[in-house]
């Protein structure tokens, strides 16, 4: 299987590849930015997407409703510091599959994978 994690802080992204590589003994890739994203988006067919929804160069989560239109197996997961209900509502109204809260604990990142029969 393969995850794309796509994070602006670098210590995340690699704790999460750690975590998603044990877990699920998946393939991971890492961008930093949207355009990072994009470029691997294009040229790999991914099964999940983990990502942080405000990236250096651009709105992540319109990155992520184009892509689910593309592919609507494509699980995705968006990791976001802004907890209030109306951005939530907002987020999965764009077909997502998870909503991560940070800081979260991995254990909720698992419980979604498992949701998402991964």
């Amino acid at each position: 299987m393969k995850v794309l994690i796509i994070e602006k802080d670098k210590t995340v992204r690699q704790s999460l590849s750690y975590f998603i590589e044990r877990y699920r003994n998946c393939e991971v890739f890492l961008a930093g930015t949207k355009k990072e994203g994009i470029s691997l988006f294009e040229t790999i067919p991914f099964d999940v997407v983990l990502c942080g929804d405000r990236l250096p160069d651009g709105n992540a989560l319109e990155m992520l409703r184009e892509w689910l239109s593309q592919n609507p197996k494509l699980i995705s997961i968006l990791m976001t510091v802004q907890s209030d209900e109306g951005f939530k509502k907002k987020a999965l109204k764009t077909g997502i599959h998870g909503y991560l809260v940070k800081p979260f604990d991995l254990k909720q990142l698992e419980d979604l994978m498992t949701l998402s029969h991964l």
